[in-house]
């Protein structure tokens, strides 16, 4: 089937109403922290929903490690609190250019990466250790195992509220046992997610909030830890060195002496520091999807899809990916649909295919291409995949390569097109899992934001594969600091619900599919999900070759 072309996928039905950003003269607001995969954000937002200065600093890739091997992902959690230093650094500076009174900052909320393991080590302990990140899947024959001991994967499962796949803390833990004997001897506490560590380093708090835990397989359904659980998998010496579980909506601690003065801002000492909800709990908030009707897509490095839902008995089905998160509100849950990499195939094409070409470059070579890059899919599997399939081995893939396929086709394929596609069918596999819909179809909008709502071409292929409205929000880029900023602004009484009015929401553009480009969605995902299915095999022949 021929494709379309990219001009057809979606009708462009708003222009930008991006509104001008207020000054932050004598303005209550709070300074949010978001330590994401590829860097940290810091922006001040104000008592009503503007950001009035914003600051980022990136952090080294994630990498392997030669003792976790091909499946691992680590990352220097130091270089977080660097990162945050820089980006609130950056932050403040431009707040003053623009004249603001920093006195008028209320206090610090920090949201982040969640499903991480980030051991502190004991003073005096030279042996310090990588965190290993959510996205790290070392551990498949370990989460197997625990399976095995609590009597199986549904069990388990039910055990925890949630799939328990490779990426598991819970497996992973165990999996430091058997290769870095005697890391819980020297490890003085375990830390759950970035923004444990940022507030940790902030205020010396060590704590997590209830949306993290839920991610690891550490807690049960009633969202305190399992130690029974914990002690059938043989991981009870772990147990005293977890992080405690704190509400995301009051001060967890006051910035310390030391931290202001890291920070570069004495004034900021004795600020109240709040962990709020890990990054999808705080997307969601900031997504404007914090009660139940709405939904959104997270296109970032990772992405997901997800929602707040009323909470429910579970009927026993337990989707690997999909995780049922705590909420700020406890009569509501997060839901979300998680892919292991969406913007990462991005990354990955630009550094592997490119040849050190600009930006611009790229794009002209890309333009040469055909549309439909002659009959290409591609397969946006680089890091494996954990829905709507805990599939570790899974890898990226090209299909439909032949002598007349160019680099240019290959190149457009992964950076404009069908790496856009793929990761959409990906989300889409994602979507029907967590809401066990059989229809693609929706009435209510669907929301993009993450760095990828920025593209020219990849609302218009979202809104053609779900077959949804898009709303690209204006600041797509900063729902979690957004998020983030609500639950302060709740605790400061700036506003009484976690759907603030005000400037809070804002939109920027609105697409519309066409009902061919839906049909013809249709069918290319039919064919996405049937290569899916027969690969798995051959994915894991093929992985006993990589390490």
């Amino acid at each position: 089937m021929a494709l379309l072309a990219l001009s057809s996928s979606c009708v462009l039905a708003r222009a930008s109403l991006r509104a001008p950003r207020a000054r932050a003269i004598d303005v209550e607001s709070v300074l949010a922290i978001d330590v994401g995969t590829g860097g940290t954000k810091a922006c001040i937002v104000s008592s009503d929903g503007d950001i009035l200065a914003s600051g980022f600093a990136a952090h080294p890739a994630p990498a392997q490690s030669a003792m976790g091997g091909s499946c691992s992902m680590e990352q220097d959690p130091e270089l977080w609190w660097l990162a945050t230093i820089q980006a609130v650094q950056s932050c403040v500076k431009k707040s003053r250019d623009d004249g603001a009174d920093s006195s008028c900052v209320r206090g610090i909320s920090v949201t982040g990466q969640m499903q991480d393991i980030v051991i502190l080590p004991k003073a005096g302990c030279a042996n310090k250790q990588r965190a290993i990140l959510y996205s790290d899947t070392r551990a498949a024959k370990e989460v197997i195992e625990i399976a095995e001991l609590v009597g199986g994967p549904s069990l388990l499962a039910a055990m925890t509220g949630n799939f328990q796949g490779a990426s598991s803390v819970l497996a992973k833990l165990r999996w430091i046992d058997k290769h870095m004997e005697g890391s819980a001897s020297f490890c003085d506490h375990l830390l759950l997610g970035g923004h444990d560590f940022v507030t940790w380093k902030l205020c010396g708090s060590l704590v997590t909030d209830v949306t993290t835990a839920s991610t690891t397989g550490l807690i049960d359904p009633s969202l305190q830890y399992a130690d029974k659980l914990i002690e059938r998998a043989g991981l009870h010496h772990w147990i005293e060195k977890f992080p405690k579980i704190f509400p995301p909506d009051v001060p967890c601690g006051k910035v310390t002496t030391k931290a202001s003065d890291e920070l570069g801002f004495p004034e900021l000492r004795a600020l109240p520091v709040l962990h709020s909800c890990g990054d999808a709990g705080a997307c969601t908030l900031g997504a404007g999807a914090s009660s139940p009707g709405s939904s959104y897509v997270y296109l970032g490095t990772s992405g997901w899809v997800a929602g707040s839902f009323p909470v429910e008995e579970n009927d026993g089905k337990f989707v690997p990916g999909v995780f049922t998160l705590g909420h700020p509100d406890s009569s509501l849950v997060f839901k979300t649909g998680s892919i292991m990499t969406a913007g990462g195939n991005l990354a990955w094409a630009a550094e592997k295919l490119t040849e050190g070409n600009s930006y611009d470059e790229i794009n002209k070579l890309v333009a040469t291409a055909s549309v439909g890059c002659g009959g290409l899919l591609y397969l946006p599997f680089l890091n494996g995949e954990r829905c709507p399939m805990d599939s570790p081995t899974y890898r990226a893939a090209f299909l439909g390569i032949s002598e007349t396929t160019s680099r240019a086709d290959m190149l457009r394929a992964v950076w404009d097109v069908f790496v856009m596609e793929g990761v959409a069918f990906a989300l889409l596999s994602a979507k029907k899992a967590m809401t066990d819909k059989a229809s693609n179809e929706s009435a209510a909008p669907l929301r993009l934001v993450g760095g990828g709502a920025r593209s020219a071409t990849w609302p218009g292929i979202i809104a053609g594969v779900f077959g949804q409205t898009v709303e690209v929000l204006s600041d797509p880029q900063d729902v979690g600091v957004k998020g983030a900023a609500t639950l302060a602004g709740k605790y400061f009484g700036w506003h009484s619900c976690l759907s603030p009015p005000g400037n809070w929401l804002k939109y920027e553009d609105l697409y519309e599919p066409s009902r061919s480009d839906v049909e013809a969605y249709q069918e290319l995902y039919l064919t996405y999900c049937k290569t899916c299915n027969c690969l798995e095999g051959v994915f894991n022949r093929l992985s006993h070759f990589r390490d």
